[in-house]
């Protein structure tokens, strides 16, 4: 990418770091602040883990609603307001989140979390900038520049949710609510996309089930959108459990958990940028590197459920994500192909409320900890994981739909 490029599409990059900034900040915050007594004396166990579960949960719920209509209120409005409105909802959920610590009132803390999992759709609205802007041969490679920047969101969120969580809970909130009004002063003097309406702009909250069913008259795309999903949902369900266990079996602090999320980040940080260029060229096609990665990733969290100990778990979590990288680019550039230009927006948002539902079943599993130990949950995931190879060898060995390759 030449620097031309590079300045082009930075306010959008930003907007894409920030979004995976908030979610990785989130996670050992969250499992943090429900160990914490200052919150969650006054609750039993199994209240508490209820508690824990719903923290967890209200984020994908939005995220369901919100990513579906987004993509597509990306295609009506112009992708680059579309941001705009994700960030400004950001801001604002993340200044009730803090406010909510201050006073001690957990359920404005849940309004603030499920707004910003109404808020969360950066990610598929900068992938469907991105693979407009390129031709069809090169769309996995323009998907893998989005995913690093998601990687470098995913090391920086969880190290600093951590550390600046063990000192204070309330400041990783403050930051993250400095860097969206930081990213939405920048995207409104953007000019990496003109902002013409696609479609006439008509939602309501019906919107995500109405796109969901578009799916049925789309054949193409149901075998990638079916492999994504249960990838993501095993692997949502390792990440989800795996900082409960690091916390609760090998004593893992606040700042232990953002470090440890933090060696997870960098292993997807090192696969975009080293090993999928690598692999994807040694394997020659998209598919094939989609099923390798699928099938590493799922031994890798089978084997995590074993009784190993800390370090081998940190290399696991190092190894977990790496292979993840390789299916998560190859299968979200299946999905973007499956469509043609004008529908790319709604099936990148069909892929994100995938993972919306997928985080959401992963938090809604953590209420059964007073019943199943996280190893069990470890295992699960890893075993869904492979079962995504089955839609997987269904794939088509190269993208079926040409791309229009003037960026919007």
């Amino acid at each position: 990418m030449d620097l031309a490029t590079l300045r082009t599409r930075a306010p959008l990059f930003l907007a894409v770091f920030i979004d995976i900034f908030s979610f990785g900040l989130m996670y050992p915050l969250i499992v943090a602040l429900f160990e914490s007594p200052s919150l969650t004396s006054a609750y039993s166990p199994a209240t508490r883990d209820t508690l824990l579960s719903l923290a967890f949960s209200l984020f994908p719920i939005g995220m369901f609603f919100g990513s579906s209509m987004l993509g597509d209120l990306s295609d009506a409005l112009g992708r680059r307001r579309t941001l705009m409105i994700c960030m400004g909802g950001l801001a604002g959920s993340y200044a009730l989140m803090a406010v909510a610590l201050s006073v001690g009132h957990l359920w404005l803390f849940f309004i603030g979390r499920l707004l910003s999992g109404l808020m969360a759709g950066t990610a598929p609205i900068a992938q469907a900038s991105v693979v407009d802007a390129v031709p069809q041969d090169q769309r996995s490679a323009a998907m893998a520049q989005v995913v690093l920047v998601n990687t470098i969101g995913m090391v920086a969120g969880p190290a600093i949710g951590g550390l600046l969580g063990h000192f204070e809970l309330r400041l990783p909130l403050m930051v993250a609510l400095v860097l969206c009004v930081v990213t939405l002063v920048s995207l409104n003097s953007a000019h990496f996309a003109r902002d013409e309406s696609r479609r006439v702009l008509a939602l309501d909250w019906r919107q995500p089930f109405r796109l969901l069913a578009r799916i049925g008259n789309r054949p193409a795309i149901v075998m990638p959108a079916a492999s994504f999903f249960l990838f993501q949902l095993g692997f949502l369900i390792y990440y989800t459990f795996i900082l409960i266990e690091m916390q609760r079996s090998y004593g893992f602090t606040t700042a232990g958990l953002g470090l440890f999320s933090m060696v997870m980040g960098i292993g997807c940080a090192f696969s975009s940028a080293i090993g999928f260029p690598l692999v994807r060229a040694r394997l020659g096609n998209d598919k094939a590197t989609a099923l390798v990665g699928l099938a590493l990733c799922g031994f890798f969290l089978i084997a995590s459920s074993l009784p190993l100990p800390a370090g081998a778990q940190v290399a696991l979590g190092f190894l977990s994500t790496s292979s993840n990288i390789l299916a998560f680019i190859t299968l979200l550039a299946a999905i973007s192909s499956a469509v043609d230009e004008s529908e790319r927006g709604w099936a990148l948002g069909i892929a994100n409320a995938g993972v919306a539902l997928s985080v959401l079943i992963a938090g809604l599993l953590s209420s059964l900890l007073v019943v199943l130990p996280a190893d069990a949950f470890l295992a699960a995931g890893g075993v869904i994981v492979l079962i995504a190879l089955l839609p997987g060898l269904r794939l088509p060995e190269a993208p079926a739909a040409a791309a229009d390759p003037e960026l919007r």
